[in-house]
């Protein structure tokens, strides 16, 4: 926050500068050497008197269009070589402001304001019939080749990206755009187009306002416009390196000094114009060859887009600045090589086009249903498949809507046909959200349950989580009868196997469950959750607030089990840790145990940097709170679990498990002396991919999405934790047992769907496993 007041006031000094500063040189009002097609009106604003003339049409943007779609088609079919290929979408969103901006300077100069109707209805024409043949080819195509929770997802996309809001799903579904995480969707790159359909909905009006209505002078709205791009770059350049990384990367106000760039450019650009031909040749190599090493350079690693994305930004400035065709060989003209004009007229359409066709593909025969999992050939083959379809759609669709005089002729009808493509795509997708393939076969498995053992546990069933669970309510029928078994546990080589002796007396009274489980091939009728709900299967933590997202680190009091209990238990972690919250509220109810949950997504246990917060800013703050309130609240019991991360920062050279071990034995060490005791809960064992995706695509075939106990358990970093258990005096219980045998780890047991992703386990999972975790309670507690 401090960065960006400090923005804002630099950015208003150097605007009070830049108003009062010494007159221009004597070329200022010089006239451009393109004769201007109209001259300026008695009603032009002051900002426009001297404004740019047109220049027509300019083979260079074309090239640099180009030049960009082929480095995001590069980037999108996953050639190594292409790694920094998404920047050529901060080229488009140059282009595009320069473009837009330069039209509306030029008709409120011509007559003085801005026909906004024209406007839309001319952007209508451009843009919403290619993509809405798009999106009802995507939805057509995904009902005929993806699994039906797939479709239900791209149904969800299409809705958004008809509604130009793409971007804000995209965001707040938590979909990074340069990780690796749940399936990509077809629709994805619509995201960019949710941001120009956005600027092109606000500036025009904002354009206007300034230079009509409070009819500022050239040089103030040079320095207004300097002044919001320069508190954008600064915004962008903080959330990138803070913990928001995901809205920097696709929301507009992060994104806008990209399109005031361009838009700089098209009111104040013309002195890079007016350079000998020399420097303006030397600028025009210097920015081309900056923008197409970035394309190769750039890795997905980097932080982006912060400071970084000005790289290809000021050089796409510097071509589109320099104007005009330079001397033979020059930059420009080698933009205007036919091949590139070809692409870039039709670069709009490729890149609506090329996308779907490769995500697609990938869902359907891909490596793990990645566009990366498929052969190098198939790929280019895709490539040159989607420019052919792209060709032909702007030879058919696009260039006769958009030049069509009837359509012109009135801005009503082509803001009605913009509407009825809005409304025809918005209904396909419903269409495909509310009839999915099916999603199970006309199997139906035995209810999942956990067996009697005598003075441990008694028979147990998963029961449907009350939609109107609250802290404090008990959410599951489980019951128990504890074991206060407190013999010296033997040593076990392999801690993923060291379990308490009441834990594995349930384990071994139920390991003939999860082996029959193993078997299971078909995704039974009577799954529980389904894979239509398994999404929203979620501790109640979700709907409650009571887990804190990545940059909210102000501590919660959440409180479960007996609430007005004197005994105190406390789940301390991050979304692993919270996924045992209702279970842990139903052993706590059952104890008569006050439970205070304080879990926050993507901070570990181990006081270590993460990928999501390399600098510690997020977690560490977080974590010094919640410290402090469990030495106010001195509990009987800490329970910390973790997801087990990946080192980042200067530690990624380092052993893992080293790291690990050195990280948790700090929080440790500073918990132990709080409470009466500490149990390290080990991590639940880790899927082969995301589960509900992969059985929605293998209805019949169950053990293709199943991990082998090899693949799912890490014994080396539960040793890591059992031996700081044991230098603090704390206690270490794994959970690998309680869903894996010693050969894989079923993704079904009984009934009930373990995972509702790649790595959390199912709310109707945690509250299967309740007994173990009851066992586990009350061996730590004593």
């Amino acid at each position: 926050m401090t960065t960006v007041v400090g923005a804002a006031l630099f950015a208003v000094l150097f605007a009070w500068w830049w108003v009062n500063k010494p007159s221009w040189s004597g070329n200022e009002h010089a006239a451009d050497s393109e004769p201007s097609h109209s001259a300026p009106s008695l009603a032009t604003p002051p900002a426009l008197q001297d404004i740019e003339p047109a220049t027509g049409f300019r083979p260079d943007i074309e090239g640099l269009r180009a030049l960009a779609v082929l480095m995001v088609l590069g980037y999108h079919a996953r050639f190594g070589a292409f790694a920094g290929g998404f920047i050529g979408v901060d080229v488009f969103f140059v282009l595009s402001g320069y473009l837009i901006t330069a039209l509306l300077l030029r008709e409120m100069a011509t007559t003085g304001t801005v026909s906004l109707a024209n406007f839309w209805a001319r952007r209508a024409r451009r843009l919403l019939p290619a993509s809405g043949l798009v999106l009802l080819f995507t939805l057509a195509a995904g009902r005929w080749l993806l699994d039906g929770l797939t479709q239900i997802e791209v149904g969800r996309d299409a809705v958004a990206s008809a509604a130009f809001v793409a971007n804000i799903r995209f965001w707040k579904v938590g979909t990074d755009y340069l990780s690796q995480g749940l399936p990509e969707s077809p629709l994805l790159h619509f995201w960019s187009l949710a941001v120009e359909e956005q600027f092109y909905m606000i500036w025009p009006w904002l354009l206007l306002v300034l230079v009509r209505f409070l009819r500022l002078s050239r040089r103030v709205l040079t320095a207004v416009l300097i002044t919001a791009a320069v508190i954008s770059l600064i915004a962008c350049i903080q959330l990138t390196g803070g913990t928001s990384q995901p809205w920097a990367f696709f929301m507009l106000p992060a994104r806008a000094w990209e399109l005031l760039a361009g838009a700089l450019l098209a009111l104040g650009g013309g002195w890079l114009a007016r350079l000998q031909p020399a420097a303006r040749t030397a600028i025009a190599w210097a920015g081309l060859a900056v923008a197409i090493v970035a394309g190769f350079a750039f890795r997905t690693t980097m932080a982006f887009p912060g400071w970084i994305a000005a790289i290809p930004v000021v050089a796409t400035v510097a071509v589109v600045g320099t104007r005009g065709v330079g001397p033979a060989g020059g930059a420009h003209r080698a933009l205007s090589h036919p091949v590139l004009q070809w692409i870039g007229a039709r670069s709009y359409a490729i890149y609506l086009w090329h996308f779907p066709l490769l995500v697609i593909a990938g869902h359907r025969w891909g490596r793990n249903g990645l566009v990366e999992g498929l052969p190098v050939a198939t790929r280019l083959i895709l490539l040159a498949a989607s420019i052919a379809v792209a060709a032909l759609s702007y030879r058919l669709i696009e260039n006769p809507v958009r030049h069509s005089p009837a359509l012109a002729a009135l801005p009503a009808r082509s803001l009605a046909m913009g509407v009825w493509i809005v409304l025809i795509s918005i209904g396909a997708s419903v269409l495909l959200i509310n009839n999915p393939t099916t999603l199970a076969t006309d199997d139906v498995a035995a209810e999942a349950t956990v067996v009697t053992v005598p003075g441990a546990v008694t028979s147990t069933s998963v029961a449907p989580v009350p939609t109107n669970s609250t802290p404090g309510s008990s959410v599951d029928s489980t019951t128990t009868t504890p074991t206060t078994a407190n013999a010296p546990r033997p040593e076990v080589a392999d801690a993923s196997h060291d379990n308490p002796p009441a834990v594995q007396a349930l384990i071994d009274a139920n390991l003939s469950q999860l082996t029959n489980s193993i078997g299971t091939t078909r995704v039974p009728g009577n799954l529980s959750p389904s894979l239509t709900t398994v999404r929203k299967d979620l501790p109640t933590v979700y709907g409650n607030g009571c887990i804190l997202d990545v940059g909210n680190n102000r501590v919660k009091q959440c409180v479960y089990g007996a609430t007005d209990a004197s005994r105190t238990i406390v789940l301390f972690g991050d979304s692993h840790a919270a996924q045992w919250t209702d279970a842990l509220s139903s052993v706590a109810q059952k104890h008569n145990w006050r439970l205070i949950v304080h879990v926050k997504k993507a901070c570990p246990t181990a006081d270590i940097p993460t990928a999501q917060d390399p600098q510690r800013t997020d977690c560490a703050a977080w974590k010094d709170d919640v410290v402090a309130d469990i030495q106010r609240l001195k509990p009987a019991l800490v329970v910390l679990s973790a997801y087990r991360y990946k080192q980042v920062g200067a530690a990624a050279g380092r052993d893992p498990d080293t790291v690990w071990r050195e990280g948790i034995d700090r929080t440790v060490a500073e918990l132990r002396p709080l409470a009466d005791s500490v149990l390290l809960l080990g991590d639940s064992p880790t899927p082969l991919e995301d589960v509900p995706s992969c059985l929605a695509g293998s209805l019949s075939n169950v053990a293709k999405c199943m991990n082998t106990r090899a693949g799912a358990v890490r014994p080396t970093r539960l040793a890591a934790e059992r031996a700081v258990a044991r230098a603090h005096d704390a206690h270490f219980t794994p959970t690998s047992d309680w869903a894996c045998t010693n050969q894989a780890c079923p993704v079904i047991v009984g009934n009930v769907l373990m995972y509702r992703d790649d790595s959390h386990f199912t709310a109707s999972a945690a509250r299967l496993l309740t007994p173990f975790l009851d066992a586990a309670i009350i061996d730590a507690i004593g």
